[in-house]
């Protein structure tokens, strides 16, 4: 937290952002390539760089660690294409800390989704599975914090 606080970056112009913006919820044709992005109930105005750092989580990248967006592109393709369809210049310093927040996002989420099983709550075995992967995120912020990432 005093790492993200720290390294807040300056505020820029709203902008919609989906919320939930990762491979899960991209529908991509072999031919045409993206069809559609699903699951908007976490859409809101903010900075275009919190989706690119949700993509860029590495629980997202199912163990293709060198391809930094979601296990499948370049973290320059991407910023080069959003660039190009007409959206202002990112950093990779921005995604980088919208990376960290959204690694953090994902632990606490982890965290919660065990509390579920642990509790009762939810009888649901993969709540557990879940929350194991604390110790990735653990490991990835820490990673994320020194520039191994």
């Amino acid at each position: 937290l005093q790492w993200m606080q720290s390294n807040l970056p300056e505020a820029v112009e709203p902008r919609l952002v989906h919320g939930d913006f990762r491979n899960g919820n991209l529908m991509v044709e072999a031919d045409t390539g993206l069809a559609a992005v699903l699951d908007w109930e976490l859409a809101h105005l903010g900075d275009p760089a919190e989706d690119f750092g949700w993509l860029c989580v590495n629980s997202w990248r199912f163990g293709v660690t060198d391809k930094r967006v979601g296990g499948f592109a370049d973290l320059a393709d991407l910023l080069a294409g959003y660039g190009a369809a007409g959206g202002k210049p990112v950093s990779v310093e921005r995604v980088r800390f919208w990376e960290v927040v959204g690694t953090f996002k994902w632990a606490v989420i982890t965290m919660m989704m065990y509390q579920t099983f642990a509790t009762g709550a939810s009888a649901s075995v993969e709540r557990a599975v879940i929350g194991r992967r604390l110790s990735e995120c653990e490991v990835d912020l820490l990673a994320l914090m020194e520039g191994d990432n």
